[in-house]
């Protein structure tokens, strides 16, 4: 310590002393800088990556889980209601959406990493799927054997989705937002001190070109001035493709995940009016249809008119209330206002179904309208719902992959410049002290 202290005392005491100095402390920054920039760029490119294989992937499905299994209870309910041979058709979208809802949790799981609450939730959730399954088959079985009380295991199954389901999915949802939001902040770590850190740098080689400026009355000194531009452009470079790659994962977010999570209300709401009102047919319970009601102004206050459909698609605000107006709302393209409109029109003919199966003259009558024409129109804005959903999903699945894209050569990038940057300053400072020889 003694002589390090020495030896910095005889080289302050003259020019050429100074100048390797001002050419250590300098070059010992760089490589620090050089090291902190990459293990920030490392962690980033980590955190975004994780996002985009994992967490990403992983909410989406967890959204869609919810979504699936509403859609799999409309169909269960309307097949129940076609009678002891049930309706193939209905009992085909049963099946397919169960499956869907299963196969989302599969991939759930194979996403989530290690995290034993959310492994923990949704193998909770697919034992309560398992039952809702199995009371459904009960159902199904004692209607087809003409066993009384059949409509028993259906309600069970409607309620056990409505409550214990929709519980635990709602927790696992919830789970996955959690993670997103701690890769985020994963993401985000450490870039504000390698962009202060470099701009720190930057200044000190600005000074040190002045200082040498002064005392050797040269205006210019290659080497600092090339290391002063390199990593010049390490700090643009890298506060350039950090911005871009934030823009994409946010616009991702906006117009992708959010628009899902709207969505797959849109469709858990829906699908809760349309088994409301299946179930009130079984159970010949009023109280069921004030229930689909409410459940249907949560999407739209009153009907859907030619006009509001008119206004959707010239992307004019309908000044409407409920989910569809946030739908609206949020459909910024041609396209994307043009399947909200399709959403619209869809959702008004099954209103209009539910409204001659409501003043049908006879309950059999009822039930005829209830497996044809209001399965047959629901199934329509289920189709358009889906499509609307796969749509989002690979919105914000792209997005994530721009976001990662825009990163790659990010760490090689801030792990060069700096360490050719001091490569520079030592050239630089080397060049002036042997003018003192």
């Amino acid at each position: 310590m003694k002589r390090a202290s020495s030896w910095i005392r005889q080289a302050r005491a003259t020019t050429p002393g100074r100048f390797r100095l001002w050419s250590l402390v300098l070059t010992a920054l760089l490589v620090a800088l050089s090291v902190l920039g990459a293990l920030v760029a490392s962690n980033v490119s980590g955190a975004t990556g994780r996002i985009r294989e994992n967490t990403g992937p992983a909410l989406v499905a967890t959204q869609l889980v919810t979504a699936s299994l509403a859609e799999a209870d409309a169909a269960a309910t309307a097949a129940f209601l076609s009678g002891a041979q049930e309706d193939p058709e209905q009992r085909r979208l049963y099946e397919q959406a169960l499956a869907r809802a299963f196969q989302y949790t599969e991939e759930v799981s194979a996403r989530i990493g290690a995290d034993p609450g959310a492994h923990r939730s949704l193998q909770e959730l697919s034992v309560l799927m398992s039952r809702y399954a199995g009371l459904v088959e009960a159902g199904r079985a004692s209607n087809r054997a003409g066993v009384a009380g059949a409509a028993t295991y259906l309600l069970e199954a409607v309620d056990l989705l409505a409550t214990e389901v929709t519980t635990k999915a709602s927790t696992l949802i919830a789970a996955s937002e959690a993670r997103l939001e701690r890769d985020e902040a994963t993401r985000a770590g450490g870039v504000a001190l390698a962009r202060a850190a470099g701009i720190a740098v930057l200044l000190l080689l600005l000074v040190a070109q002045v200082s040498l400026l002064r005392r050797t009355r040269r205006i210019i000194n290659p080497g600092l001035a090339l290391a002063t531009v390199l990593l010049l452009v390490a700090v643009a470079w890298t506060a350039t493709v950090m911005s871009r790659s934030e823009a994409r994962f946010e616009r991702g977010r906006r117009d992708g995940y959010e628009s899902i999570a709207l969505t797959a209300q849109v469709a858990s709401t829906a699908y809760k009016a349309r088994a409301d009102e299946t179930v009130a047919l079984i159970g010949n319970d009023r109280s069921r249809q004030a229930r689909a009601d409410s459940a249907a102004s949560l999407l739209i206050a009153g009907p859907v008119t030619p006009a509001m459909v008119a206004s959707v698609r010239a992307g004019d605000d309908p000044a409407g209330t409920g989910l569809f107006d946030q739908v609206v709302r949020g459909a910024d393209t041609a396209r994307e206002r043009a399947a909200a409109a399709e959403l619209l029109v869809r959702w008004q003919r099954y209103r209009d179904t539910v409204a001659s199966l409501r003043s049908a003259a006879s309950p059999e009558q009822a039930r005829t309208l209830a497996v044809g024409p209001a399965s047959s129109t629901f199934n329509g804005f289920n189709f358009t719902l889906e499509s609307v959903l796969g749509d989002n999903r690979t919105q914000f699945l792209d997005a994530l992959d721009g976001s990662a894209g825009a990163l790659r050569g990010l760490t090689a990038i801030t792990l060069a410049l700096p360490l050719l940057a001091a490569l520079g300053v030592l050239f630089g400072y080397q060049t002036r002290i042997n003018e003192y020889r």
